[in-house]
């Protein structure tokens, strides 16, 4: 585990246990931060964090009493109760296969995550997030009014078609995603699809690197919008996550 996930797990831990005392059962840290995929200057920390009770108060407290230590480590908490950690597995199964894949409990019920997750669902997310991530480029076109520098800001500063579908749509057809970095996933996922994904690459370097576009900004959303559309029709077609 990297030094800074390590300092930044132990003082949430800490912090839950003065917020939540006898309500606080599990702190469950996934995701990049679980492994050598891990980048300090922009990974987010991801923790799902299981109380007896989840009211807007309990969620309350935590925003304030710990309101910087998010923001300093990036800390992304998932907040739920052990009867909703069950009963939502149908509506978040991306988060949690993402979840099982990689984890580390960092206190409380080991057991506690013997889930069982199921395909069918994990298409119906994918293909849902999918249409959903077309919508949003459609809606930053519209909103650059046809300016390109514009419409360029946007999709360089747009979140973008996050890893997690990316692990998903290779969960999909059976793939572990092990140790695979942001790059390696997409190159890994335009294999098993036949879908040209550069766009996406191009876009984690306007992203990150801060690298110019050798494009209009019009022309780059095509490239990002055809292989969306491309993917869509193929879960669509998927019967129940099967290819």
């Amino acid at each position: 585990m990297h030094e800074r996930v390590n300092t930044a797990i132990t003082e949430l831990n800490t912090r839950l246990k003065e917020i939540y005392a006898g309500d606080y059962i599990t702190l469950v840290l996934y995701g990049s931060a679980v492994g050598a995929a891990y980048r300090a200057d922009y990974s987010d920390i991801n923790v799902l964090i299981i109380l007896e009770k989840n009211s807007s108060d309990n969620i309350f407290k935590l925003g304030k009493a710990a309101k910087n230590l998010l923001g300093k480590y990036r800390i992304s908490p998932f907040m739920m109760t052990k009867e909703e950690l069950t009963s939502a597995l149908d509506v978040f199964p991306l988060e949690f296969y993402d979840i099982l894949e990689a984890h580390t409990i960092v206190y409380g019920d080991k057991n506690i995550l013997n889930l069982n997750v199921k395909k069918g669902n994990l298409r119906h997310e994918i293909e849902e997030k999918l249409r959903g991530t077309v919508n949003d480029i459609h809606g930053m076109i519209l909103a650059a009014e046809g300016e390109e520098k514009l419409l360029g800001k946007y999709l360089a500063s747009w979140p973008g078609m996050s890893g997690i579908l990316f692990r998903g749509l290779l969960r999909l057809k059976g793939k572990s995603i092990g140790g695979l970095d942001a790059d390696a996933i997409i190159k890994e996922t335009e294999k098993e699809y036949g879908v040209k994904l550069e766009s996406f690459s191009t876009l984690n370097d306007l992203r990150y690197n801060k690298k110019p576009l050798t494009m209009s900004a019009s022309s780059f959303a095509d490239t990002i919008l055809e292989p969306l559309n491309a993917l869509i029709k193929i879960v669509d077609a998927m019967d129940g996550g099967r290819a």
